[in-house]
């Protein structure tokens, strides 16, 4: 009976080695100048989309690996903005800094 508890708590510690409780994911992260001047981010891959309200100018977006362009929708007087080749690692996440808007 102890050899059969044994082997099962070693089997239980040698599974959950090779299982992540917390799977790293892949992102896209800055900020916008002047921070209440952004409506929304889109993220764009030639697969898909994804959008993130930005919050006190900081936004953060969950994408997956690979080369994506960011949009920023601006309230006016200011301009739309894009910043190209974002390139996101798997399991890592994309700093672009501060995205300036323009009038």
């Amino acid at each position: 009976m102890k050899k059969i508890v044994i082997t099962l708590c070693v089997a239980f510690v040698v599974m959950s080695a090779f299982v992540s409780r917390h799977p790293v994911k892949s992102g896209i992260y800055g900020s916008i100048d002047p921070p209440e001047m952004a409506k929304k981010i889109w993220a764009i891959s030639r697969t898909d989309s994804v959008s993130a309200v930005p919050l006190n100018g900081k936004f953060s977006i969950e994408v997956k690996p690979g080369t994506w362009k960011l949009i920023v929708e601006a309230v006016p007087p200011y301009k739309n903005t894009a910043v190209e080749n974002v390139l996101v690692q798997e399991g890592q996440s994309a700093d672009v800094g501060v995205i300036k808007l323009t009038e």
